[in-house]
């Protein structure tokens, strides 16, 4: 793919009028009339389509997503055993901890009756 010198004109910015400094005159579209222009244009809107597509499919990937909610995971469990400073609030670890073994407990004793 060839590089392209600037960035392609935003349709925003049309004028119709070729601007100062040789710039190219650009449609009321939006698109350059000078073929070379409209090229570089093409060029650059592909390569920042490419770019986008591809943050895209990063962000949806499957491994990307279970690694962002495991850390979120964390971090709001973090959140919820201590205080702003960091320091570890252990009457709530205790109640956390209480709460889990209350869990195993119930269900084995459902899977025993079950038997």
């Amino acid at each position: 793919m060839s590089s392209v010198q600037g960035p392609a004109p935003h349709p925003s910015s049309a004028s119709g009028a070729s601007g100062a400094h040789g710039a190219p005159q650009v449609a009321a579209e939006g698109l350059a009339k000078d073929p070379v222009a409209l090229q570089a244009a093409i060029v650059a809107r592909r390569a920042h389509l490419s770019g986008t597509l591809d943050e895209l499919a990063q962000r949806v990937k499957p491994a990307n997503l279970a690694t962002e909610a495991k850390e979120e995971a964390v971090d709001r469990a973090r959140r919820a055993v201590s205080d702003e400073d960091g320091n570890v609030l252990y009457e709530r670890v205790a109640a956390v901890g209480a709460a889990a073994v209350a869990v195993v407990v119930a269900l084995l004793v459902a899977r025993r009756r079950s038997r």
